[in-house]
This record gives C-alpha cells, sequence and structure tokens, in this order.
C-alpha cells in the first residue's frame, strides 16, 4: 500500500561483507535464487540524499533524510494486521456501524479494515448509494479518537467506538 523511496550513494559490498549481506536477504526472501547468479551484486546503501513517501493515488511527498532516520516504529504495526482480520470475520457489523457513527448519512454494506495503525484504520467500503444502481467501492480513513500505544489500549478504544456507534444507533431508533 504505502511505501517509501529511498535514493542515495552506494558502494559494492567488500568480498567479506557479503555472506553476512546474503543470509540476512535470505532469511527475509528465502526463494531468492537470483542471489547465486554470478552477474548478482550486493551494494549497501551508505549516505541517503532523498526520500520520497508514496502512499497511493495523490498522495506522496519527501522528507528529509534526518526525520526518516529520527522515524519510531508505530506500536501498533506489528500485530494491527492480526487485528483487522479478527474485526473482519467476527465484527464486521461494528466496523459498518463506527463508520456510520462517524460519518452520519454513509450507508454502507461492507467494510473491509485494510490496515490499522495507532491512529486509525483504513478500511475498503462497498456501498450502493440511494437512488442508484451502480455499486461504489472506496477507501476511506476512520481516524480513532486517540492515539493507541499498545495492544490493550487498541482492544479498548475499538471497544469505545463500538459502543458509541450503539449508543448513537440506540438514540436513533
Amino acid at each position: 500500500e504505502f511505501g517509501n523511496n529511498l535514493m542515495g550513494e552506494v558502494a559494492l559490498l567488500k568480498n567479506e561483507e557479503k555472506e553476512a549481506a546474503k543470509a540476512c536477504y535470505l532469511a527475509k526472501h528465502p526463494g531468492a535464487f537470483w542471489v547465486e547468479f554470478g552477474d548478482f551484486n550486493w551494494f549497501r546503501m551508505d549516505k541517503i540524499v532523498d526520500i520520497r513517501f508514496v502512499g497511493g493515488f495523490a498522495r506522496a511527498g519527501s522528507i528529509t533524510p534526518e526525520e526518516f532516520s529520527s522515524a519510531e516504529p508505530d506500536p501498533i504495526m506489528a500485530f494491527g494486521n492480526h487485528v483487522a482480520q479478527h474485526m473482519n470475520e467476527d465484527h464486521q457489523d461494528s466496523t459498518i456501524a463506527m463508520i456510520a457513527n462517524a460519518i452520519p448519512g454513509l450507508e454502507v454494506d461492507e467494510a473491509i479494515i485494510t490496515s490499522v495503525d495507532s491512529l486509525g484504520m483504513y478500511v475498503k467500503v462497498s456501498r450502493t448509494p440511494r437512488a442508484s444502481d451502480q455499486p461504489q467501492q472506496f477507501k476511506m480513513r476512520l481516524p480513532f479518537p486517540r492515539k493507541a500505544d499498545d495492544r490493550k489500549d487498541l482492544k479498548n478504544i475499538i471497544v469505545e467506538m463500538t459502543q458509541a456507534a450503539a449508543a448513537t444507533t440506540a438514540k436513533a431508533e
């Protein structure tokens, strides 16, 4: 979905560094048979010159090497996909209710969480608008009311959002 392109100065690895680099690479990409090709080379980026963030359609920008180096990993990203999978399998109705609560009037038929981070979640939404027979599908951001710092905090936030959505629905009925 998202990525960073790093541009910079690279240098060939010295022979004594190649085996460690190869082991590290193969640990992440076990099927990478091409590392055995005679013309395969190993490089190290010694200096980052420019970084471009690519976040999808009409979402791109630059950050400085200093900003990139000082960035901290999002504490939720390590397990966010598991939370998304659980919500999609067991609680899709809650996700739909949270969307309806956040955006009154938006009627959703299906809501699939595609990623979860400390500030919210991306949701792929399917719907057929009133007075239309043309289904729509789009991705939206459902923000959290506050930053989630860990697994317990994330669960509490999702429960709070679900309860708030249920309370809004109960008032409307």
